[in-house]
């Protein structure tokens, strides 16, 4: 088939065709434009010019092809083409057919990338604010202030709209008040006063049921154009995209892009980075509300320490006052038995103001070593006990560790119990005796044991006493155990947990 007769072949296939397309010869020499072509070049004829004529570079990459369309009879290719007043990115792609044996007619399609380029940039830079803003230190850092400016500042330079802005429902969800409204034309924030949620309610109905609000022109849409006399008209605002913000589960408030003096139509791009951007406030607000709990706690928990040591501090005046009284109880007694029931209490007062002591004195802690309280303790039962018809020994072997405040009581009167036990039964007058008190960790538990070198018990009745019930009563409260053996003196052996 000759070359006039495919180029009129293609002409009549391409004229109905509403696309810029163009035939030439393997030389570059345009044959055929259609009328979208011209338009898109912004000239009226480009027949009997060559192809190279309109492009920028790349022309060797055609002159290749062209020079070898035996070998290969397609190309596509992004080229930069030359307009009237300017240049525009543009996808070429190329089929030759063969008319004759030397000669080949080659049917080219080029399609505007402009759009596509902007597509690309406008993606690009709504990513790269996107990743900034999720490493940003401001959102996590619970000032609030700081993190929204930062946000707001950025969302509307990444989505290039005029104003963005965010706000949060009041308490009782009557009022919607404004925490943020950046707008580019001044390039800070300027003030937004609050809106009464109970004069727009077909908008904030919507926020119940979708996730993003558009208004192309939002003063005439059925779904905004309520808040046209309160805050659209004054504000010339034309087109807008808000978006619920949500925390566990609840709306909290909304970010709005807005568009001032001309319309915007919200591209699904702009749709993803406006979700993106409400995340990012939620999470903003979210951080300080946290904060600011975290900070009221902990001023509650200082509160409550000073009232601890406060408290404490007067148990030691009141425990000091009572062992005094019992003192002066003591030295009035008429008899040896009412005297060592008032001396069992002055110890009993001891062994719990030792404890109130330490606390006291540690006021930061609400732990206390062990070994410090055991041995407090033991010296105060060393001179309490220090009578010349008994020559008692009292020795102590405690593991260092801290253990909890009420933990420490419950050892300290099973101690104090078991000390009053022996210095009373184990020994006779003038009988030099040794008492025991040891204390290992092993593991998650600690073994408190506590023994003397007396005679010991025979029997099982003998245990009954007051004393013993008391040990009793702190094991089961320490949910541990209790082993008495009696055989060889009295040893009391107390297992339990640290933790």
């Amino acid at each position: 088939m000759a070359q006039q007769d495919i180029l009129s072949t293609l002409r009549k296939l391409i004229s109905g065709m509403d696309e810029s397309l163009v035939i030439f010869d393997q030389n570059g020499k345009i044959l055929h434009a259609s009328f979208e072509l011209e338009k898109l070049l912004n000239k009226e004829s480009i027949v009997g010019t060559t192809i190279f004529e309109h492009l920028t570079y790349e022309h060797e990459r055609i002159e290749h092809f062209l020079s070898d369309l035996n070998t290969s009879r397609y190309m596509d290719l992004q080229v930069v083409l030359k307009r009237a007043g300017g240049v525009f990115s543009a996808r070429m792609r190329m089929a030759a057919w063969k008319v004759d044996e030397k000669d080949y007619l080659v049917l080219g399609s080029l399609v505007d990338a402009t759009h596509i380029e902007r597509r690309r940039r406008d993606l690009l830079r709504k990513t790269l604010t996107i990743e900034l803003l999720s490493k940003s230190k401001k959102i996590r850092s619970g000032k609030l202030h700081d993190a929204i400016y930062e946000i707001l500042e950025m969302s509307s330079k990444a989505a290039g709209v005029t104003r963005v802005n965010a706000w949060l429902f009041d308490d009782s969800h009557e009022h919607i008040e404004c925490i943020g409204n950046y707008d580019t034309r001044v390039g800070k924030m300027i003030p937004q006063e609050s809106l009464p949620v109970i004069e727009m309610p077909t908008y904030f109905m919507l926020f119940e049921t979708e996730k993003i609000i558009l208004a192309t022109n939002a003063q005439t849409s059925p779904y905004t154009s309520e808040l046209n006399d309160a805050y659209l008209v004054p504000n010339g605002i034309v087109s807008i995209m808000d978006i619920p913000l949500r925390s566990e589960g609840s709306i909290i408030g909304v970010i709005c892009f807005e568009q001032v003096k001309q319309t915007r139509v919200w591209s699904l791009n702009d749709q993803k980075f406006g979700l993106i951007a409400a995340q990012m406030v939620s999470l903003a607000v979210e951080t300080y509300k946290r904060k600011v709990a975290q900070h009221e706690l902990e001023a509650a928990l200082r509160q409550q320490k000073r009232l601890l040591i406060e408290t404490n501090h007067r148990i030691v005046n009141n425990l000091k006052i009572t062992a005094s009284l019992l003192n002066i109880q003591v030295s009035k007694a008429r008899d040896s038995y009412h005297k060592n029931l008032m001396l069992d209490s002055v110890n009993r007062v001891q062994s719990i103001l030792s404890l109130h002591e330490m606390l006291t004195e540690n006021s930061k802690n609400l732990r206390i070593s062990l070994n410090q309280y055991v041995n407090r303790l033991v010296q105060s039962l060393r001179e309490s006990l220090s009578f010349p018809q008994k020559q008692l020994q009292l020795l102590t072997s405690i593991d260092s560790c801290e253990v909890k405040s009420s933990l420490a009581m419950s050892i300290g009167v099973i101690i104090n119990e078991a000390v009053l036990n022996s210095y009373k039964h184990a020994f006779g007058e003038n009988e030099i005796g040794v008492i025991r008190i040891d204390f290992q960790m092993k593991g998650p538990k600690g073994v408190l044991e506590i023994s003397d070198n007396g005679k010991g018990i025979k029997e099982n009745r003998e245990l009954a006493g007051s004393g013993i019930e008391i040990i009793r009563g702190m094991v089961e409260h320490l949910n541990g155990n209790l082993d008495i053996d009696g055989t060889n003196g009295m040893k009391i052996c107390v297992s339990f947990s640290l933790r």
